[in-house]
């Protein structure tokens, strides 16, 4: 049997994630929410308490896709898109057991592999990378890892997730580079961003968060660089400080945020590994 050709994969995953994004009408510019995205498709997202399980694809007449939502955020989302991959396939139902570190994990199954690289790819297009550091006037050659912290935040993936996909898929930083940038942990590179050490879970959102809301769970932080309003009551007021404003997410629920300028972005509080659909995620308790 022939041996599949690693290239050939890795570039129709690519293309595949690009025209699903303009099958969806989302631009290649900006970050997406990748639940809404297959809701909009017509892909239920649900997600369920399982411990040792990523995610599967469910092929029928209305296609599934489950999630388990004792998984970081981070990895939550990329989950989903890698599953998406296999709805592209056209695949049968397909599970996607519990892996540690999916940059540490080389894909030999070529399904999976170009499932693997579908997802980076729709969740991070080499055009939306490109302008994330550029329109924040960061060299991706000579990036740092609170700068590699801030744009994952932004693309909704995990600190390591967004420096494989710059080394292996896009070819954007090499690979001695990326080994430097994996030498910082997260609380580290979060802390380097942030200025300051803490043990909570912070998003840095700054006035370049465009193109989809805030997505946080409760309990979760987001750090707002200048001077911010928030409109609702999902998050509250943590503390002021002198380079911005911390915000806790408390309830279920949506908000927006407006820096009293130009930039807005909404804001969606999930409950804490929330189970069920995912398009339910954000009700405030009384009306779930």
């Amino acid at each position: 049997m022939e041996k599949p050709n690693r290239k050939k994969i890795i570039l129709k995953a690519i293309s595949d994630a690009y025209k699903l994004r303009i099958q969806a009408e989302r631009d290649l510019y900006e970050s997406i929410c990748v639940y809404d995205l297959a809701e909009s498709l017509g892909v239920e997202v649900r997600f369920y308490d399982l411990p040792s399980m990523e995610g599967m694809y469910y092929h029928s007449i209305k296609p599934h896709i489950i999630l388990s939502s004792l998984r970081p955020l981070g990895r939550r989302s990329f989950t989903c898109a890698h599953e998406l991959g296999h709805y592209c396939q056209r695949a049968g139902t397909k599970v996607d057991e519990l892996v540690e570190n999916w940059g540490d994990n080389p894909q030999s199954d070529p399904k999976e592999l170009a499932a693997d690289c579908f997802a980076g790819a729709l969740l991070m297009p080499k055009t939306a990378v490109e302008r994330a550091f550029a329109i924040r006037n960061w060299s991706i050659a000579e990036c740092t890892p609170d700068q590699i912290y801030i744009i994952s935040n932004y693309f909704g993936v995990g600190y390591t997730t967004l420096i494989y996909h710059l080394n292996t898929s896009l070819s954007l930083i090499t690979k001695l580079h990326a080994d430097r940038l994996l030498k910082t942990k997260l609380r580290q590179a979060q802390a380097l961003a942030l200025g300051w050490k803490t043990s909570k879970t912070i998003w840095i959102v700054d006035r370049y968060w465009t193109g989809r809301p805030i997505d946080i769970e409760v309990g979760d932080y987001v750090f707002v660089r200048g001077k911010s309003i928030f409109e609702g009551i999902c998050m509250e007021l943590a503390e002021i400080r002198v380079d911005g404003i911390l915000y806790c997410a408390v309830q279920p629920g949506l908000g927006r945020l407006d820096d009293q300028s130009e930039w807005s972005s909404f804001v969606r509080v999930s409950r804490k590994n929330f189970v069920g659909r995912s398009i339910f995620r954000h009700l405030e308790e009384e009306n779930i």
